[in-house]
């Protein structure tokens, strides 16, 4: 954790910068006669991004050459507003179009925003690393925020998910990122088992978000859970290939996860059976220690106990303490349970967790609230979307305890 923050003051927070950009020589080139080719760009409280941009180790020159291309203006200049998402052409930024509305509400949380990522390294937020607007000269302005892309195109997600712990009216209009389509609450027929350390820092680190959110009066953001499977093959269901069928829960999260360690430094190909797409980070490999330490002390009860104690202390110790360039809630081993609704039958995976609370642009106002007084003449006012900050926040954090259980439940069922 950081020992002292910098300040975004009030006349940073108002700060604006203006350019005058145009497409390549090359691209116009291409482009049919009559074609505007130059844009008024503006960037909102630059000092203040900038910051979070250093903190997270993004230059601000390649930041810069990512975003403002000439496909990404192309695509930004259509005006289209609400779930429409752009991926930068190096891939490493997620790019939302936002309403002028959000825009305010996302400077007006940013010196707060930008004090919790500095002191909870470990926090689930999609990182924003800027606020922009572009317009073609003579045309319509396009407001956009600029994130952190969860969705790198070296990692294939099986399943993608918008999540906002509310069913009603989240199975409509579906959009694709990368060809995947973003499945909402009502398709989610999963439940995940994951390494009880790694089930208490999500749980928490999703209060302490939740916290500021409720604070500043936000509502409307999700969970973002990306799942992929390990060792997908042709022909398995929905491209996840199932390892445990309904007459075999796996004993438990720790002897399962070892056996797939084993397993991979066995074999001569690694890829198909390695935990992670890329390098895991450090709280992950802990996790992986606690389970093959507990498992060659497992013949001396006393000694195991030792082990264990140590371990969970010095795990929580560096959760709390230490800081990572890793985000957290990437790459998270996990057993995911799927209960076929049509049968009852159960299934289970081997899958690695990718999640991230996104859209943390909407505040409660006036027109939320109508909307809330609308649809609660057709459900209950508590189960739609749309509610206050409040109560919006614990509905949220009970959904993500409830999706991601205890092993108690994987073990107590009954065959």
């Amino acid at each position: 954790m950081a020992k002292f923050t910098r300040m975004i003051t009030a006349m940073e927070l108002r700060a604006t910068v203006e350019n005058r950009i145009r497409y390549s020589t090359k691209h116009i080139k291409h482009l049919p006669p009559g074609t505007i080719t130059e844009f008024d760009w503006k960037d909102y409280c630059p000092l203040g991004f900038g910051l979070i941009q250093e903190l997270e180790g993004i230059d601000h020159d390649d930041y810069l050459l990512s975003i403002c291309t000439d496909e990404t203006i192309k695509k930004l200049s259509s005006g289209k507003i609400g779930n429409v998402f752009h991926i930068s052409n190096d891939n490493r930024f997620l790019i939302k179009i936002l309403r002028k509305s959000e825009i305010k509400v996302t400077l007006e949380m940013l010196p707060r925003y930008y004090r919790h990522i500095n002191y909870h390294r470990s926090s689930l937020f999609s990182r924003i690393y800027g606020v922009h607007a572009v317009k073609p000269v003579g045309g319509v302005k396009t407001y956009f925020a600029v994130m952190s892309n969860m969705l790198h195109p070296t990692v294939f997600m099986n399943k993608l998910y918008d999540l906002k712990g509310s069913p009603k009216g989240r199975s409509n209009k579906k959009i694709e990122v990368r060809n995947t389509t973003v499945l909402k609450d009502i398709d989610l027929d999963f439940s995940f088992y994951v390494d009880p350390l790694a089930r208490q820092r999500i749980i928490k680190q999703t209060k302490i978000d939740c916290e500021l959110l409720e604070e500043e009066g936000i509502m409307d953001y999700s969970l973002l859970v990306g799942l992929q499977s390990k060792g997908s093959c042709q022909g398995s269901l929905d491209g996840l290939n199932p390892v445990y069928g309904s007459c075999a829960p796996p004993c438990s999260f720790k002897s399962a996860s070892t056996k797939s360690m084993k397993t991979a430094s066995s074999s001569p190909d690694r890829s198909s059976v390695t935990m992670y797409s890329c390098s895991p980070d450090r709280d992950i490999v802990e996790c992986e220690k606690s389970m093959t330490i507990q498992s060659v002390t497992s013949n001396s009860s006393e000694t195991s106990q030792i082990n264990k104690k140590s371990i969970v202390a010095a795990t929580l110790s560096d959760f709390f303490h230490n800081s990572s360039n890793i985000s957290f809630g990437m790459k998270i081993p996990a057993k995911a349970r799927r209960v076929t609704r049509e049968t009852g039958e159960e299934e289970w995976y081997d899958v690695v967790l990718y999640i991230g609370i996104v859209d943390t642009f909407q505040d409660y106002g006036m027109k939320k609230r109508i909307e809330h007084c609308y649809k609660s003449i057709q459900h209950n006012s508590n189960s739609i979307s749309t509610v206050h900050p409040k109560i919006y926040s614990s509905r949220f954090q009970d959904f993500v305890s409830n999706i991601f259980l205890p092993h108690d439940d994987d073990l107590s069922l009954k065959y």
